[in-house]
């Protein structure tokens, strides 16, 4: 199949293609960038035909973010030479698409829905190897709605430097298409020895979310307080992969008992870089170009034995009412 990827809303399409996103690493902030551009840019540069698009293909398989689904609604024609893989990301299932990758496992099956990670912090600069494995400095990373707000508070940075700690909060507020990369530092690590990020409580345990926080501070070589998502369980294989906290109170008893043994930070720091290996670009790139390249297009032979079962899905009965709504 012919792939195209979806990116709607941009100005310059020409120009994304021509962007390198470990240069410009700070291209990447929207979930539809990190999403969309970067896979057909990393697959592009490896050597795969894939296109980058604002309108509907005659034929093969178009790759859009669920974000965009009701503007792809207004796009189908009465075709059934094209197929639909929507990413999920942090929204409803986009009910439209034939196939899903989703940003975990909880709901993939292997058959019409696919767990591929997302991409690692783009540009990623990994803790310096000089700062040894004292811990002098935390950070949180993203955007400041996805801080639980105890540790805005100032009587967590307040604790952390009666310690010895510097506590750097490196969170914009989330803008929609906000593209204010100069303002972050997501992927400078050098100088961090801690990584905290805990959301708001959700009962849930923010099913919807990825991994990254987890696997990026892996790549960085830097152990993680993180809070309790299914995500990070998911990945989970031992208590050197990160300590799970729920509240401010069991942030602080972490960070006691990181200062107090030191051998459990330097296990936490070795062991951090045995699991980046498993999240690096070059192995999550393995897979998409498996999924992309192979295991659909397998899938695709199979549904045409049956008529019925080989249209696209957004032309059924019941979904096209969706479609056309």
């Amino acid at each position: 199949m012919r792939v195209a990827f979806y990116l709607h809303g941009e100005s310059r399409l020409e120009a994304l293609k021509e962007l390198d996103p470990e240069r410009d690493f700070g291209e990447f902030q929207t979930g539809e960038r990190a999403w969309i551009l970067q896979t057909y840019l990393r697959l592009r540069r490896a050597g795969y035909e894939v296109e980058l698009t604002d309108r509907w293909p005659q034929r093969g398989l178009l790759v859009f973010s669920s974000k965009q689904r009701r503007i792809i609604k207004r796009l189908g024609g009465r075709t059934d030479e094209v197929r639909l893989l929507g990413i999920r990301e942090d929204v409803g299932a986009p009910w439209i698409a034939d196939w899903e990758v989703l940003q975990n496992g909880r709901y993939a099956d292997g058959c019409r829905r696919f767990f591929v990670p997302f991409w690692p912090q783009p540009g990623l600069i990994p803790r310096s190897a000089s700062r040894g494995h004292l811990l002098r400095r935390a950070a949180y990373k993203g955007f400041i709605g996805n801080l639980h707000r105890d540790f805005q508070s100032e009587r967590w940075p307040r604790f952390l430097a009666e310690r010895g700690i510097d506590w750097t909060c490196d969170a914009p507020r989330y803008g929609g298409s906000q593209r204010n990369w100069a303002v972050t530092g997501w992927n400078d690590y050098r100088e961090l020895d801690l990584i905290v990020a805990i959301r708001p409580a959700d009962r849930a345990m923010h099913v919807r979310k990825p991994a990254a926080k987890l696997y990026n501070a892996w790549l960085a070589g830097v152990p993680a307080l993180l809070g309790r998502e299914y995500a990070f369980r998911e990945l989970r294989r031992s208590e050197e992969d990160y300590i799970e906290i729920s509240s401010l109170d069991e942030a602080m008893q972490a960070v006691g008992v990181l200062l107090e043994q030191p051998e459990r930070y330097t296990a936490m720091v070795t062991n951090a870089q045995r699991r980046a290996v498993e999240f690096t670009s070059e192995a999550i790139l393995r897979q998409w170009a498996e999924l992309l390249f192979h295991t659909l297009p397998a899938h695709e032979r199979d549904a045409h034995v049956q008529r019925w079962r080989g249209r696209p899905l957004w032309l059924k009965s019941g979904v096209r009412r969706i479609f056309r709504s």
